[in-house]
């Protein structure tokens, strides 16, 4: 059994875990921003190929490098020190390379490596990057396939575990909730009491989970038109209609902070009264509480407050973290898939060789028949030749990329010898046109 060597990879990163806010957001890189540093990065002689994953939480540089000191050195000048000298600090960068920065990549993707344990918002930034590298011309081979690692073990990572299951933020907790009143939220109107930041953070899972309507309630009209901007599918309504709106809302979600109860018993009371006999889920996020606890004694009326839901939050990511070890399992296929695709390079050389000798006996040999057959038979004679000889190589082709990432050379030597293969189609380097 041949032992693996891993891919030449350069990873230096910073994230949420090694600087705070102040720092990450003056190394985000975003839009044409992301495309001049590849660019950049491009130009420098001991990078070969780069690859940039920039985020709120994160940004992480990879490259294939050609010489892995210049290579470090043109990351840290072109992405990082001339953005915030604080990273030279020991401790706020964090430096991997080869399997590692491989291993960390697909653990990024699969959601290991967020802030909130599983979030899926990640494998769609990695994607959105992997296009902007495409685009410049950054990502080659190596980063390529790569990052078709990190998307199958992202995808695998929520499709065959619960990594990425249950609310684990307040909307997501709301959301959560509902569902276990509703029977959907497609036909559940929601009030919102409020227009700050826990509001837009609540309402935004709201609407992606496909609520019938979302009004908003807000003393300030010049916050509830920023909410409104941000999501237009709101409704505005005053805070001195928010009583009569509770009358038609299913869901009703209050984010305000006040001294005095926003929503008292006996307004709930009555407003139930006015309504038809359904149940109604009253949602209270204020710190202090801004609805009367004692409505929670109203018959039909579902009263959570803040603690309920971190409950909720607390248990899921419980159950997130127990799948940890599942994930990881994944990780590992997926970048044990990445070493022998990396290794299956070296068997390029003698599978074209062996390619481009077919193709030739296939030529000489239509070339001398071609004459005994009719004119109008030649063209469909080499597609049928053609198709012939790429049958044939197929299999064999695979088995040599295959088992190149297992054994030792051997079984390639004796492909050369077994064919008479032209020693002068084979390249000193085999994976040197891969990487390069």
């Amino acid at each position: 059994m041949k032992a693996l060597v891993d891919p030449p990879l350069l990873l230096v990163g910073t994230d949420f875990r090694t600087a705070p806010i102040e720092i990450r957001e003056r190394v985000a890189l975003h839009g044409e921003e992301t495309e001049h540093a590849l660019v950049h990065l491009l130009a420098r002689p001991g990078i070969g190929e780069a690859y940039v994953l920039s985020t709120c939480n994160r940004t992480e540089v990879y490259v294939q490098p050609r010489d892995e000191d210049d290579a470090y050195r043109s990351v840290l000048d072109l992405v990082f020190l001339h953005r915030a000298t604080e990273l030279e600090k020991p401790g706020r960068l964090y430096v991997k390379r080869n399997g590692e920065a491989a291993r960390h990549l697909l653990g990024v993707a699969s959601g290991l490596e967020s802030m909130v344990l599983g979030e899926p918002e990640i494998l769609g930034q990695i994607k959105q990057s992997a296009t902007v590298a495409e685009t410049v011309g950054a990502s080659g081979p190596v980063i390529r396939r790569l990052l078709r690692s990190a998307f199958s073990a992202g995808a695998r990572s929520r499709q065959e575990t619960a990594i990425s299951a249950g609310a684990v933020s307040l909307g997501y907790a709301v959301v959560e909730l509902a569902r276990n009143i509703f029977s959907g939220l497609e036909e559940c109107r929601v009030l919102l009491v409020g227009a700050g930041e826990i509001a837009r953070s609540v309402a935004r899972p709201l609407v992606e989970r496909g609520a019938k309507e979302l009004v908003v309630a807000n003393r300030s009209p010049d916050r509830a038109r920023q909410f409104k901007e941000e999501i237009p599918q709101a409704t505005l309504i005053s805070f001195e209609e928010r009583l009569a709106a509770v009358e038609s809302a299913d869901v009703v979600v209050v984010t305000t902070g006040a001294d005095e109860p926003g929503l008292t018993r006996k307004q709930l009371q009555q407003a139930m009264k006015n309504r038809p006999p359904r149940p109604l889920l009253v949602v209270d996020l204020g710190v202090p509480r801004n609805v009367e606890p004692e409505a929670a004694k109203i018959g039909n009326l579902f009263l959570h407050a803040i603690d309920s839901l971190e409950h909720i939050i607390q248990r899921n990511l419980k159950k997130r973290k127990e799948e940890i070890p599942h994930v990881e399992e994944i990780v590992e296929q997926e970048l044990d898939h990445f070493r022998h695709w990396f290794h299956s390079l070296e068997a390029e050389p003698v599978v074209v060789s062996l390619q481009k000798q077919a193709e030739r006996i296939r030529q000489d040999e239509v070339a001398a028949a071609l004459s005994r057959f009719p004119a109008e038979t030649h063209a469909d004679l080499e597609k049928l030749t053609r198709a012939l000889v790429r049958k044939i190589l197929h299999h064999p082709s695979s088995r040599l990329r295959a088992q190149t990432g297992v054994h030792d050379l051997s079984h390639l030597e004796f492909v050369r010898e077994l064919f008479h293969l032209e020693d002068d189609e084979r390249p000193k380097d085999p994976k040197a046109d891969e990487r390069h």
